[in-house]
Order: structure tokens, then C-alpha cells, then sequence
């Protein structure tokens, strides 16, 4: 193995020595046992690849003996986690440990319940960084992304475990920019699925596969026509053959996900069932991002296999959210992104699909997923220094002694990301009075940080 410059891939860094070496393949290939002393080598190795904004360096596979060409791994590093190798599937698989990979190694499904007495501590919920975790493993019906420990397995909004298809999901959306909104985008009223079609563009599953030629959006194509298109395609060896079909519908009824077109309904019905993402059990307020796994039966006819629903704020803007409580709370951000812009200050909004890292000197690292982080700078010229903020905004949905117990000790670990910020949200006669109230107090204190000077002019309803 040895590293090779980026941007010059005929340069040799240097080589990797054998104990380097040995540590990468047991630290990534799917089985092997991990030592100790594993972890400080392969971290140093992905610190001299990336720097932390720039991959510098490739790390090359020697396992492929009189090949023109050896497969590579880069290195990544997403907005919140570690920098972790990904696989460079356009330059051949791995004949060596590396040909069934893990981004990192991870415990069994039954090891991976959070300690209800250390909070923030559970194994993370991450993206799917290897394009070939979009796809089924050959003869066992569904893949787990990040191998057999699957990440996929850590809990989302009440303790429950986000099934495989809700980990891509949220891969596809957070990677094509529908988890985050600022006031622009609001203006525009709505998304370009070019984005989509970007990111999967830009996903390699092989030299000659892409996850752009296995994911469509348009619910009016047929399996059928779907599955052709897939039987024509170079296939990865130890992957099913199957597509992966994204869309918003307009509603779920009887087991089915429907569009609306000018054609009339498109009926989405899985064999095996919609499954339901956050606290929306009752799959009864749309509309909905549904995610949904084409392939053929035993017999060779194509059809929707399984699908995965999540609650979305509108069709304008398809924010994926947990709960029809969440909605409420959005519209309240969204109200005070436009008041405060009008103000100077320009707001980001995440809705965090995946878990975010809380890092302190001295501790180990904890992990939470706030409901929202708002994200804004200092604006020019104002009194105070100029930096970056963070809110971190909480919607309360549930009264019961269990629910906020729970959301105590992980609001400890949130205060540590930014200010923390609670919406009560209930279905009773004084929320319009809580919302205005939560409007005021998380649009006065954007501006405070932000060094905005009011005149005495106060926010909505003064």
C-alpha cells in the first residue's frame, strides 16, 4: 500500500509500512478483528490524506498484482464526524480483506442499544458513505449500510431503531440539500431535483455503474420498465439487482404511496409494506418523501419490494421532519428567517438527519440529534466579535414523565452544541399564544448575537 497525490496520482508519498498497512485492512475489511493500536495508526493516516477541508492524499491498494490500475480508498470528512476512508469504486474492487468493507468497525445489532444511564454515548447514527450499501447484498434480500453491524441500527426520535431504507433516505436528502434551508431558498418556493440527480451522479458504485443509472423519481414508471432498464446494466458482483425509486407523494392510504399527476393517480403499493419514519406512525399528514425498493420476485416479475415513509413540511419545501409537531415549529423558523433577514442577518436552518458530534477537551465524545440548529454570523460592523452562532431548537411534543426525562438528559449534551431553545407544541386552545411567545424570544436572541441594535420595535405581534 502507499499514498498518492491527488492531483497527481503518478507521485508517490510514500508507502505505508506493514504494521500500516495490517491496520487498514483490519480496521476496514467486514470480520476482521480490530487491535488497540489500530485505531492511532489508521486515524494518523486519514489526517495526513485530509486536512480537514482538502483531500490531499489517496491511499493505493496493492492487492491487485499486474493490474494497469489499483483500487484507491480517499478519505472524507462530512460537516459533523470523523474523517473515515471511503471507497474508490472506479478504480476495480479489492482482491485482499478491503473486497467486503466498513467504513469503521461497529458492534453487532444486539450491542448497539443506547446506555439509558449514558446518555449521548450509543453507537451514532451516520450516512451511508460506500455507494454499494445502496444496494441488496446477493441472497440475503436486504444490505445493512456500514456493513454487519449496520449503523443503520442506532435509534431515532422515540427510541426506535431507523430501518436500512431510512438511513438512505436520509443519505440521499442531507446529501442533496433538503435538510437545510435559508432564506433564499425560501423565497424560491422550491426545490430542484437536480440536485438529486447531482449527488447520485457522483456516487460510483463500480468504473461502470453509477447510483444516478439505479435511482429514479418518477412514480409513473413501471417496475417493469424500471427492472429492463436495470437487467441492461454492468452489475456488481455481490449485489441484487434492483432500483431504488424517490419521490414526495400526496398521501398514503391502504398500504400504498400515491402521486397525483395530470394522468391521474400513481399508486405505489410495496409487497412487504411502508414502513414509518419519527413519531408519524399514522402515516395520516402529508405529504410524505417515500423511498422505495423495485426488484423482481422468485418467479422474475418486477415489483415494488418494500418502501420507507417519512413526514415532509410541504411540496415547496419538502423538509423531511419527524412529526406533524415538528411542522408546526418549522413554520415558526421559517417566519423568523424573513423577519430577521430583513434585519441584516442571514439564518441557516438543519433539520439534523443524522447524529452530531459534541466534542470537549478531556471527555469522550457524545453524540444527540437536536429537532433543529439555526446557524448565523455577527453581522458587519456590529459591536461584538465577529463569529459564528448556533441555536439549537427543541420542539416538545409530549407531557409524559418518561419522554421528558429523556429529553432532559439529552438537552445536557445539545446546551454544549449552542443555546438551547424549546417550542411546546400541543393541540389545544393557547398554541397560537406559545408560538407567538417562541417567535419573540428565539427571534430576540438571533438578534443579540447577531449585534443587531433595535429601536424598540419588537417581533411579530407588537
Amino acid at each position: 500500500m502507499r499514498l498518492i497525490d491527488r492531483d497527481h496520482p503518478d507521485k508517490v508519498k510514500r508507502p505505508l509500512n506493514q504494521e500500516e498497512a495490517a491496520a487498514v485492512r483490519r480496521f476496514c475489511g467486514q470480520g476482521q478483528e480490530v487491535r488497540t493500536s489500530d485505531v492511532e495508526l489508521v486515524t494518523a493516516l486519514l489526517e495526513e490524506m485530509h486536512d480537514g477541508r482538502h483531500v490531499r492524499l489517496w491511499l493505493e491498494c496493492d492487492c491487485s498484482p499486474g493490474a494497469k490500475i489499483q483500487p484507491r480508498l480517499t478519505a472524507r470528512v462530512r460537516d459533523e464526524g470523523p474523517r473515515h476512508f471511503v471507497r474508490m469504486h472506479q478504480y476495480g474492487e479489492h482482491h485482499c480483506a478491503l473486497s467486503s468493507f466498513r467504513q469503521s468497525p461497529e458492534p453487532e445489532d444486539d450491542e448497539l442499544d443506547e446506555d439509558e444511564d449514558s446518555p449521548g454515548l450509543h453507537n451514532p447514527l451516520q450516512p451511508v458513505d460506500d455507494a454499494l450499501d445502496f444496494l441488496d447484498d446477493l441472497h440475503e434480500g436486504a444490505a445493512r449500510p456500514g456493513g454487519s453491524g449496520g449503523a443503520s441500527g442506532s435509534r431515532g426520535g422515540e427510541g426506535r431503531r431507523l430501518p436500512r431504507l431510512g438511513r438512505i433516505m436520509h443519505t440521499l436528502l442531507d446529501g442533496a440539500g433538503f435538510a437545510t434551508v435559508n432564506v433564499d431558498a425560501l423565497r424560491e418556493r422550491a426545490h430542484s431535483w437536480d440536485r438529486l440527480e447531482a449527488y447520485a451522479a457522483d456516487e460510483a458504485m463500480s468504473p461502470e455503474l453509477t447510483l444516478g443509472q439505479v435511482l429514479y423519481f418518477k412514480p409513473w414508471i413501471s417496475p417493469n420498465k424500471k427492472m429492463s432498464a436495470i437487467d441492461a446494466l454492468p452489475w456488481p458482483k455481490k449485489k441484487a439487482r434492483s432500483a431504488l425509486l424517490l419521490f414526495v407523494a400526496d398521501e398514503i392510504r391502504d398500504g400504498a404511496a400515491i402521486k397525483k399527476t395530470s394522468m391521474g393517480e400513481r399508486i405505489v403499493r410495496p409487497e412487504k409494506g411502508i414502513r414509518a419514519g419519527g413519531r408519524d406512525h399514522g402515516l395520516a399528514q402529508p405529504p410524505y418523501w417515500v423511498l422505495a425498493v423495485v426488484d423482481r420476485d422468485r418467479e422474475g416479475n418486477a415489483r415494488f419490494r418494500e418502501a420507507f415513509a417519512q413526514h415532509a413540511y410541504s411540496f415547496a419545501q419538502p423538509v423531511p421532519l419527524d412529526s406533524r409537531y415538528e411542522r408546526v415549529t418549522l413554520e415558526s423558523l421559517f417566519g423568523v428567517m424573513e423577519w430577521v433577514k430583513k434585519l441584516g442577518v442571514e439564518v441557516t436552518l438543519a433539520k439534523p438527519l443524522f447524529d452530531r458530534e459534541v466534542r470537549q477537551l478531556g471527555d469522550q465524545s457524545q453524540w444527540c440529534r437536536p429537532d433543529f440548529e439555526l446557524t448565523f454570523r455577527t453581522i458587519e460592523g456590529a459591536t461584538t466579535a465577529p463569529r459564528l452562532h448556533r441555536i439549537v431548537v427543541e420542539t416538545m411534543g409530549a407531557d409524559e414523565p418518561e419522554y421528558l426525562e429523556r429529553k432532559s438528559r439529552t438537552h445536557e449534551i445539545m446546551k454544549r452544541r449552542g443555546i438551547l431553545i424549546e417550542h411546546r407544541v400541543s393541540a389545544d386552545g393557547d398554541q397560537s399564544e406559545r408560538d407567538t411567545a417562541f417567535f419573540r424570544r428565539i427571534g430576540a436572541k438571533i438578534l443579540q448575537l447577531a449585534g443587531v441594535q433595535r429601536s424598540g420595535t419588537e417581533a411579530r405581534g407588537s
